[in-house]
């Protein structure tokens, strides 16, 4: 009943139209499907909706049209991002004097440059049906997750099923030393270099150094502690378990890439895991295009062990979360927000909805009731992993994954290369927080 005096304020008439008017909104807010079927009958809307992947422009005003036919007061404009494009298509409307109603943000974003957009969805009926909602620090839901991604230690299933005579299964290796045993197995196997381990300064960097921001339910909690500089990396045991594995992977008895370790390698990488020459990379289910293009083999996800407690939650889970959420703007009428969030619930709810994301978009769905799955074997490993409970938090959503490949990248590029030690690893990474407000 909160929106009662925002709601009159939205009518010119007089006090007692104004007051009707404004009680049939909150009791329909308040109420069954009927009331709000009826009240936004009377109110037609139009809404505009910024879309931040424009590789998905066509589908996305599609889902718009199927929506607009069983909602027919509500008129829905699609405006994508062009591809490659860095520029916000949200800034440039926004520029040009217009009112989006909800925003397609990456979560940093959202929960930074954006912070003051969005909403409070806290309240709404899909947050039972998902773990990944976009939270900022006061714990108020602010984003909906449309685009899931994740990311883990790659296999291909074929090598690992003849390195382990059977069936492989990823969430068994969950300890180093298991880890280290099913390499020695794969070499057993006749796989000389069981690690194509590319070393990009984004993915040491951004992508597998932030993975100890999980040791906390909320990855805010560790960042936090970063910024006041109060967090002590060498006596963190969760930061230093991923560097002790990461010298397993990048060791030169198990990576491809040993002797050598830096250099261009996500081609060749991939290349070698997808045709069964290696057979594990550290990457996201974006990857596999790159596989998919050498080899029809089977590829998943497992978790990266980073001690031998085998009931270690980090050591049984692989990273997944939104890299895209829709935010809703306050900015927007209460009307244009109610109409936001009808969109939002036709997603998660209804057929057609849940068909665009995930058979029309090939996005993986947040949201366990979507029984959809992408034809990527990747992201269908990903959806897996979601409805098992067996996912933590897409931890690179937490830091400024623009500055980490220039600034944290290079440094565990020079640890990899034995060029510094972990203690002046630890000494780069309390450096930066002291230099960048993030």
């Amino acid at each position: 009943m909160s929106k009662f005096n925002k709601t009159i304020g939205l009518f010119k008439k007089s006090a007692m139209v104004g007051i009707a008017a404004a009680l049939t909104l909150s009791l329909a807010a308040c109420g069954g499907s009927s009331s709000n079927k009826e009240s936004s009958s009377n109110s037609p809307v139009k809404i505009i909706i910024t879309n931040g992947k424009g590789e998905i422009d066509a589908q996305f005003k599609q889902a718009a049209k199927d929506f607009m036919a069983t909602n027919k007061n509500i008129q829905v404009e699609v405006d994508s991002v062009a591809v490659g494009d860095t520029l916000n298509v949200y800034d440039k409307l926004t520029a040009s004097g217009k009112t989006v109603t909800m925003a397609m943000f990456d979560p940093y974003s959202a929960l930074n440059k954006y912070k003051d957009v969005g909403i409070d969805l806290s309240k709404e009926k899909w947050n039972a049906d998902t773990n990944d909602a976009l939270k900022d620090s006061s714990g108020q839901v602010i984003g909906f997750p449309f685009a899931v991604e994740g990311m883990g230690l790659v296999y291909n299933q074929k090598v690992l099923d003849k390195a382990v005579g059977g069936t492989f299964d990823p969430f068994t290796i969950n300890t180093q030393d298991k880890l280290k045993a099913l390499l020695d197995k794969m070499k057993a196997s006749g796989i000389q270099y069981p690690i194509a381990y590319q070393t990009e300064a984004w993915s040491v960097g951004n992508h597998y150094s932030s993975l100890f921001l999980d040791q906390a339910d909320d990855p805010n909690t560790i960042v936090d502690q970063l910024k006041s500089g109060t967090f002590d990396y060498t006596k963190n045991a969760v930061w230093n378990g991923y560097y002790d594995t990461m010298d397993i992977l990048a060791s030169k008895a198990y990576n491809k890439y040993g002797a050598r370790p830096l250099g261009q390698y996500y081609d060749a990488a991939h290349v070698a895991v997808g045709k069964g020459d290696s057979a594990i990379l550290f990457n996201g289910d974006w990857a596999f295009d790159s596989l998919h293009a050498v080899a029809g083999d089977t590829f998943g996800f497992m978790p990266i062990p980073i001690d031998n407690n085998a009931d270690n939650p980090l050591n049984n889970k692989i990273a997944v979360g939104p890299t895209q959420v829709l935010v809703i703007n306050k900015k927007a009428s209460v009307a244009q927000q109610d109409a936001a969030k009808k969109f939002l619930n036709w997603l998660v709810y209804d057929q057609k909805g849940k068909d665009f994301v995930v058979n029309k978009a090939q996005v993986i769905s947040a949201f366990k009731n979507n029984s959809n799955k992408v034809t990527n074997p990747l992201g269908v490993a990903i959806s897996n992993a979601i409805a098992q409970g067996k996912t933590m938090p897409f931890s690179t959503n937490y830091i400024n994954a623009g500055d980490w490949p220039t600034t944290i990248g290079p440094e565990v590029q020079k640890y990899i290369a034995k060029q510094e030690s972990r203690a002046d690893l630890a000494k780069a990474f309390e450096n930066y927080y002291k230099s960048h407000q993030q």
